[in-house]
């Protein structure tokens, strides 16, 4: 049966099986945690229990029983690259916001060195620009309203100076940061603070490739020992103090062959969908999902490469075929013979 077939009996059976759950319980202002559970999970793949932390977080704070003096939650996302951290927090804006982009990220690989601290919290008096109170935070999107939270993104949390991450004790622990020139304060008391890092990835990654090379797979064994790699280098790597302050750490799996393949398949269909809102008609086979995630999983990368196969094999080639089309609408099949994917 072509890929595109099996996609739309699936979602059917999504639907059905939708439909069929019993109406969740719902607060005073509708929050229903199941239907952002479901929107999250469709959106990052094979990252329940991620999905069910930032439920989780995002449910206390809708009760009204977070501590009204801390931030709403902080919760650190620890994993591989290309698993969907940052995706997980984009969607959460998309749901709880105005859309994926609308929400404060502060890229920490950009504040490797101390001097750094002060985009934070503003020149100290006496300095050039204190009186302007510059930082890197967007107020608006940190302080929300009564009706719409505010987000926030640290991400690649490790990369920044020591200095950076003992400037976000005070933020984490009361909610707030005075700004250095004192005339100024931010509040992080409404808004959900996230952390991502990529603390011990690269260890399980490796060890994830050499027992796909041995061809065996233990899979609970497996698992525990990746929890327990990326936990104690996360321990090793933090303060204490800073680490005391943050309400949850969430650990990512690392893709396994299964997940590797929902991926791909979810990633060729948003591809078919980018196509037919330009009158070409997309069918991909199933031996294409089967021949991209051959050549392009590996646990080092993630879904990025997946998506750079699939730009490389699949897109180009259609893009090739659209732009040397004689008329429209163009319709289009991509299938693998012999070891070649073609568009036809």
């Amino acid at each position: 049966m072509p890929f595109l077939t099996d996609m739309y009996h699936e979602q059917n059976r999504n639907s059905a099986r939708v439909a069929d759950e019993p109406a969740s319980v719902e607060t005073v202002d509708g929050f229903d945690p199941k239907a952002l559970s479901r929107r999250l999970n469709t959106a990052i793949l094979g990252q329940a229990h991620a999905v069910d932390a930032v439920v989780r977080a995002v449910s206390i704070a809708h009760v009204g029983v977070a501590d009204p003096g801390r931030p709403l939650s902080s919760v650190l996302l620890v994993g591989p690259t290309g698993v969907g951290k940052t995706e997980l927090v984009r969607q959460v804006a998309a749901a709880l916001r105005t859309g994926p982009d609308d929400l404060c990220r502060i890229d920490m690989s950009a504040l490797a060195q101390e001097h750094y601290a002060a985009s934070l919290s503003g020149a100290p008096p006496g300095y050039a620009g204190s009186k302007e109170s510059f930082t890197l935070f967007d107020k608006a999107k940190i302080e929300g309203g009564p009706y719409m939270p505010g987000i926030v993104l640290f991400d690649e949390v490790e990369k920044a100076d020591a200095s950076v991450l003992r400037a976000l004790l005070h933020v984490l622990d009361t909610g707030e940061l005075r700004l250095a020139n004192g005339q100024q304060k931010i509040s992080f008391r409404n808004s959900y603070i996230f952390l991502t890092s990529n603390l011990g990835s690269l260890e399980v990654a490796v060890r994830q490739r050499a027992r796909r090379k041995r061809r065996w797979w233990w899979p609970q064994r497996g698992a525990a020992s990746h929890q327990s790699v990326v936990r104690e280098a996360v321990e090793e790597f933090f303060d204490p103090e800073f680490f005391n302050r943050i309400d949850e750490t969430v650990v990512f799996d690392a893709f396994d062959d299964t997940t590797a393949e929902r991926v791909t398949r979810k990633e060729i269909g948003d591809l078919v969908r980018r196509l037919k809102a330009r009158d070409v008609d997309l069918e991909v086979d199933d031996s294409v999902v089967d021949f991209v995630q051959r050549r392009g999983f590996d646990p080092v990368y993630g879904a990025r490469g997946l998506r750079r196969t699939i730009r490389t094999e699949l897109t180009e080639p259609v893009a090739w075929a659209v732009l040397t089309a004689s008329q429209k609408p163009v319709t289009l099949k991509a299938q693998v013979r012999d070891g070649e994917l073609t568009v036809t």
